[in-house]
């Protein structure tokens, strides 16, 4: 039987699974957690992280290195492009189509009431764009979002994903650092003019976008390249590069030195602890635990505000409470509820939704191929 694995860091190199890297797990858990409570104002009020929104820095850093690590060698045979926007298309539309669902029942719900400002016409108008993952009209209630504002960076994802699969023979060592260097000019750019690097989504500097998030995709990309594999169990390692993204993301620093720390955070800070996260693993109940966080993650992301939302609407015109006069403690319930229903959706929604997509799309494709060759 073997041993339990025991509080500590293990000194001595061990081989985790390649393709699994449960501490990239907890971090994008924890970041999903604290995006949530940028967009549910109702539950936390005047509890407010302002720098959550470099979670998305964190998450294409995390994707660049993910998708390096998964794909690089099928990418590299060549013919693989296709199925690999098939791929992306399969895990990231069904949950994206989940909260559009919702977000569309929030809007219908609440159609009609005071301070309402959607017409049926301009909603649905929204709705059919935004099914095809662009964003609202010019001038929408919205603001040019979709209905479900923190999706707006799946285009970026999907368009950046295809960019690297497509142009993959050209992005050798020297183009991925010129590209990095680009967009970290592009986000110094972005925070002079703008004073913040909460830019990229619609009517916020647009023009930032491929700046930031060229830089942490491929920044992340550069790093799966240049790792050399080696990991160990080092539990103590693993939960402090999670505790570090959470003090990163709930920081309050002064106005005098924010653009400084946003910037050194997603040029510097992020990449550093994926560095340290790339190389150590959390076993036993902690690997676990950061496991959970990773399978609820995009769950989380995707269907926190039209369900956080929703629910206060239906908990105040039912006359049942109003959760703003629980804030921020209905914050922290909300946070537990949206967790165990991302877990819920993930496996009787997601889970299944993919492996019919899967054999829909991808297997019949790859069994015609072989037919006609």
């Amino acid at each position: 039987m073997a041993p339990k694995a025991r509080w500590r860091d293990k000194g001595l190199a061990t081989s985790p699974r390649s393709g699994v890297f449960t501490t990239f797990d907890g971090l994008r858990g924890v970041a999903a957690l604290l995006v949530v409570s940028r967009h549910v104002g109702p539950y936390f009020r005047a509890l407010s992280f302002p720098e959550t929104y470099l979670a998305v820095d964190l998450f294409f850093l995390l994707s660049g290195f993910v998708i390096a690590n998964a794909y690089d060698a099928r990418i590299e045979k060549g013919g693989f492009a296709l199925d690999f926007f098939r791929i992306r298309m399969i895990r990231l539309y069904p949950l994206y189509a989940a909260g559009l669902v919702v977000a569309v029942i929030l809007r219908l719900y609440m159609h009609g009431e005071p301070g309402d400002p959607w017409r049926l016409w301009p909603l649905a108008q929204t709705a059919l764009l935004a099914l095809m993952l662009l964003p609202g009209r010019p001038g929408d209630p919205t603001g040019g979002y979709s209905l479900n504002s923190p999706s707006w960076t799946l285009l970026p994802e999907i368009v950046i994903n295809m960019v690297y699969a497509l142009f993959f023979r050209w992005m050798t060592t020297r183009v991925l650092i010129a590209l990095i260097f680009i967009g970290s000019l592009g986000m110094v750019a972005a925070e002079l003019t703008r004073g913040t690097l909460d830019v990229g989504f619609p009517d916020h500097a647009e023009w930032a976008t491929p700046f930031r998030m060229g830089f942490s995709f491929f920044a992340g990309v550069l790093m799966r390249r240049r790792f050399d594999g080696v990991r160990r169990n080092a539990p103590v390692t693993a939960l402090a590069c999670v505790l570090v993204v959470i003090l990163a993301l709930t920081a309050r620093p002064p106005e005098g030195v924010r653009p400084l720390y946003e910037l050194g955070l997603a040029l510097i800070g992020f990449p550093l602890v994926i560095f340290v996260a790339s190389r150590v693993e959390a076993p036993g109940r902690l690997g676990a635990a950061f496991h959970t966080l990773g399978l609820m993650s995009y769950a989380v992301y995707t269907l926190h505000l039209p369900v956080g939302l929703l629910l206060y609407q239906i908990l105040k015109r039912s006359q049942i409470t109003d959760v703003w006069d629980w804030a921020p403690v209905s914050g922290f319930v909300y946070l537990g509820l949206i967790a165990a229903f991302a877990v819920l959706v993930d496996r009787f929604y997601d889970q299944p939704v993919r492996r019919w997509l899967t054999r829909r799309f991808l297997t019949r494709a790859k069994a015609k191929r072989q037919a006609v060759a």
